[in-house]
């Protein structure tokens, strides 16, 4: 009986931390891209694309992308930013 104890304990344990510990992990990240994000800070997307916000509108982010002879504005929606660079 003290093995089946034993392995649902380990069980329980793996569970928090693949669910319940990455979801609050998740949401301090969101929260503070919503405290911090401002006009001028570098980010990186979800889909790994790295910009620079010219724009705030609500949930719509304008950002550029690119290098000095091609730049892009994209318009991207704010639960889509992975992380803020600067």
């Amino acid at each position: 009986m003290k093995i089946e104890y034993l392995i649902l304990i380990i069980l329980c344990f793996g569970f928090y931390q693949k669910s319940i510990k990455d979801d609050i992990k998740f949401r301090k990240n969101k929260e503070f891209i919503n405290d911090n994000l401002e006009i001028g800070c570098h980010i990186v997307t979800q889909s790994g694309i790295i910009g620079e916000v010219t724009n705030i509108e609500g949930e719509i982010i304008t950002i550029l992308s690119g290098d000095n002879e091609s730049i892009n504005k994209l318009k991207i929606q704010k639960s889509e930013i992975k992380n803020i660079i600067s």
